[in-house]
């Protein structure tokens, strides 16, 4: 196999050197990532300026390591666009903070394995606290051999996989999960003229018991199906059979 390591933390931070490491029984390990650090970057790409790339020569024993001095998803599409490759499976991480809920929204790491999904590579996502990584340094490649032997991976879906709290010395169990909420609002500290500092600060939401949230929380490795089509489909039908909504009415409505 050919696999594409990722992350949005950085070329030279632990996480991506565990997964390196780990996986390289499973095939040749491509490393791609970003030059500093990019969390929360989300699933932006740099699209007016060039990007600079750095060759790490044989990193971690990558037959192959990049840094990029750009976003997540840049690294995903640079590691597509100038090492020849066919890649087999992409896996990002393991990033260093846990992605459940509507961090997936703001999360680099998943927006690096969500670009390779749209690239046509199988993808997975690995996060966890910092203090965590010890628990996937023992388990990812037994893990992610597993999912690559049962044939779990797509290409119409990522897995994203959270790591539970540092409380727990070992996950306890592994749970199929639903993204769950884990909000977080903003508060603006001034620390300056016209310069603000933000402090997140996460909001007490209720979470539903099959959740990555409440998986984190209880002690076990989360596994949810991401996917880029993000449409309802369901409710798209409620609301085409609904008559004020359907959307001949709504065209009446609106042309004169």
């Amino acid at each position: 196999m050919n696999i594409l390591i990722v992350n949005d933390d950085g070329i030279l931070e632990p996480g991506i050197e565990v997964l390196a490491k780990q996986l390289a029984p499973l095939g040749n390990i491509y490393v791609v990532a970003p030059e500093t650090h990019q969390s929360g970057q989300g699933h932006g790409i740099t699209i007016n300026e060039p990007l600079k790339v750095k060759d790490y020569g044989n990193l971690y024993g990558a037959t192959k390591a990049l840094s990029v001095l750009g976003k997540p998803a840049d690294c995903t599409r640079i590691a597509v666009g100038l090492l020849g490759v066919d890649f087999d499976l992409c896996v990002s991480g393991v990033n260093s903070g846990l992605n459940v809920g509507s961090d997936v929204l703001y999360s680099g790491t998943v927006a690096a394995a969500t670009e390779a999904l749209i690239l046509g590579i199988p993808a997975i996502a690995v996060s966890g606290p910092k203090k965590s990584l010890h628990m996937a340094e023992k388990s990812i490649y037994k893990l992610v051999k597993y999912l690559l032997e049962n044939n779990v991976l797509g290409k119409e879906y990522i897995l994203n996989i959270n790591y539970p709290s540092s409380k727990f010395e070992m996950f306890l169990g592994v749970k199929w999960t639903t993204q769950g909420k884990h909000h977080h609002a903003a508060r603006f500290n001034q620390v300056g003229e016209n310069l603000y500092e933000t402090v997140y600060e996460l909001i007490d939401t209720n979470e539903d018991d099959n959740s990555d949230v409440t998986a984190f929380r209880t002690g076990y490795l989360s596994i949810t199906p991401l996917f880029e089509n993000r449409t309802h489909n369901d409710l798209l039908q409620i609301l085409e059979n609904q008559k004020q909504l359907n959307v001949t009415a709504i065209y009446d409505n609106i042309i004169e």
